[in-house]
C-alpha cells in the first residue's frame, strides 16, 4: 500500500468525507528536521509496492470516523472493543460520540458504523514524544462476526529484528496523494532492532521500550493509516504511530505502539 502511519488534508474521497490523520512527529525531531513535515513534490517520492488485501485476510480492521469524516485505522481485539492510536482521539474535543467505526468491508465506505460508547486514552501518551501512543474505544454495541469481521489476538511478545511484518489501512497511497477505496496492505516491513531505529532517528527523541519500527524502501504506511494494525502471522504487534510525513522513507523507519509492552495497560482498560 502507499501509505502512513504517524497520525495522519482532505484529497482523495474529497474534503467532506476525510479528516485524515497525518502521521505525528516528536516535536525535538520537528525542530531538528522540519524537512520531514513536508509532503514530497515529486512523483519518485511516492510510497509504492502495496497491493489489495483480500476478504478475510484482515478481518480485525476498522475505520475510524470523526464526526462522519474517515481519519484513521484500528483493530478489532474484543467483539466491542478497538485498540487505536491515542493522537487519534486526542485534544479536548475529542468526545466519544464523535467518533464511530466501520467494520466488516474491504471497502472504506462499506461494512457497518458502530457507535463509540467511551475511550480509554493511555494516561502516559505524550504528544510531545509520541510515547505510549495506544488508546481504547469501549463500542456501544458488540460487532457481528462474518468472513470480514473478526477480533485479531494481541501477542505476548515483540516480533525479532529482521522479521517481517504486514501493515494494513485505508492512508493515502502517496504523500498528499488519494485515499483509496480498498484496503490496501503492505508486507515487506522488517522489523530494526531498536538500536538501529535510534540510530537512523537520532538521540533527540528517545525510540523507548513501547515503541516498535519496522522499515522498507519501497513500501510503508502512511497518512490515515495511524491507529492501525501492524500484524506478524495474523497476530498484532503493533499499531501505526509515528514517522515521516513523506511516509516511505529511504533512511527513517516509521514507528509503532509496541503491543507487547503496552499489552498489560491494553487488557486492563477494555471497560
Amino acid at each position: 500500500m502507499k501509505f502512513a502511519l504517524v497520525a495522519l488534508l482532505f484529497v482523495g474521497l474529497g474534503a467532506a468525507s476525510a479528516h485524515v490523520n497525518r502521521l505525528p512527529l516528536p516535536k525535538a525531531i520537528q525542530a531538528l528536521h522540519p524537512e520531514l513535515l513536508a509532503e514530497p513534490l515529486f512523483e519518485h517520492e511516492r510510497i509504492v509496492g502495496g497491493v489489495n488485501a483480500v476478504a478475510g485476510e484482515a478481518k480485525h480492521q476498522i475505520g475510524l470516523f470523526r464526526s462522519g469524516s474517515f481519519s484513521c485505522g484500528g483493530s478489532l481485539i474484543q467483539p466491542n472493543v478497538v485498540l487505536t492510536a491515542a493522537h487519534c482521539v486526542d485534544g479536548s474535543e475529542t468526545r466519544p460520540s464523535i467518533f464511530t467505526i466501520r467494520y466488516g468491508s474491504l471497502k472504506q465506505t462499506g461494512g457497518t458504523l458502530v457507535n463509540v460508547k467511551k475511550i480509554n486514552k493511555h494516561e502516559k501518551y505524550s504528544s510531545s514524544t509520541i510515547d505510549n501512543d495506544v488508546a481504547i474505544l469501549v463500542l456501544s454495541a458488540s460487532i457481528s462476526p462474518s468472513d470480514n469481521a473478526g477480533i485479531i489476538s494481541l501477542t505476548a511478545s515483540a516480533p525479532a529484528a529482521g522479521t517481517k511484518v504486514t501493515v494494513t489501512g485505508w492512508g493515502r497511497t502517496s504523500a498528499g496523494g488519494s485515499l483509496p477505496a480498498d484496503l490496501k496492505k503492505a508486507d515487506q516491513l522488517v522489523v530494526k532492532s531498536q538500536q538501529d531505529c535510534q540510530s537512523a532517528w537520532g538521540s533527540v527523541n528517545a525510540i523507548t521500550a513501547q515503541m516498535l519500527c519496522a522499515h522498507d524502501k519501497q513500501q510503508s504506511a502512511c497518512n490515515g493509516d495511524s491507529g492501525g494494525p501492524l500484524t506478524l502471522n495474523g497476530v498484532l504487534v503493533g499499531v501505526v504511530s509515528w514517522g515521516s510525513s513523506q511516509c516511505r522513507h529511504d533512511v527513517y523507519p516509521n514507528v509503532y505502539a509496541n503491543v507487547a509492552t503496552l499489552r498489560t495497560w491494553i487488557l486492563n482498560n477494555q471497560s
